[in-house]
């Protein structure tokens, strides 16, 4: 049975990004048990929606101002993004989706380009899935994940930031276990041949 605790802890993730995706892998909860708390809980729900609202207007700022620094360094498709969404003057127009042909009026399909907020959000879910694929194979055989080098635990969110450095702890922690066993394994034989020799000394067979 989930708790409230959970739901707000949920409502805290989606206020972020406003990725219901993501805020529902996070918790451990799927997104249909996300969907299901909206309809069965008006209140959940009404706090849900706000949640939402808040994390894409989060997100928005954060993508304006990644979008400004990259103005800052001088990147074209950045300058010319801005460009065509802030001034009349550079603004492209958009292709009509009406050919006329002897006085009929066609309609011709034209691909829906996507949003910004589903590029967003696909994106999120990329690297929301790829943070899940790390987990699992840094975890997997009872491997561990240390903790960062300040000795503060490396979070779910942080995997694909400390991705080297996990992978090269974990080379060495395994380097360190084979020298272990190779190192046991040479000491068992040694005190064999001891007490083998002990025994042949003391007339043993």
């Amino acid at each position: 049975m989930i708790n409230s605790g959970i739901k707000q802890k949920l409502l805290k993730e989606i206020e972020k990004f406003g990725n219901v995706y993501s805020s529902c892998l996070k918790v451990g909860i799927s997104r249909s048990t996300y969907y299901r708390f909206k309809e069965k809980d008006k209140k959940f729900r009404e706090k849900a929606n706000e949640a939402e609202n808040l994390g894409r207007a989060n997100i928005s700022d954060v993508a304006e101002y990644g979008l400004l620094q990259n103005i800052k360094k001088g990147d074209q498709r950045a300058i010319e993004y801005a460009l065509n969404h802030n001034s009349k003057r550079y603004k492209e127009k958009q292709p009509s989706n009406v050919v006329i042909v002897h006085k009929k009026e066609i309609p011709i399909s034209i691909n829906k380009q996507k949003t910004f907020f589903e590029l967003i959000n696909e994106e999120g879910e990329r690297r929301t899935e790829r943070t899940r694929l790390l987990q699992e194979e840094f975890t997997k055989f009872g491997k561990e994940i240390p903790n960062k080098p300040d000795g503060a635990a490396i979070g779910f969110d942080e995997l694909l930031e400390y991705e080297a450095y996990i992978r090269n702890w974990q080379k060495c922690r395994e380097k360190e276990i084979e020298e272990k066993k190779k190192r046991d394994t040479e000491s068992g034989i040694i005190s064999n041949q001891k007490r083998t020799a002990k025994d042949i000394l003391l007339g043993k067979k």
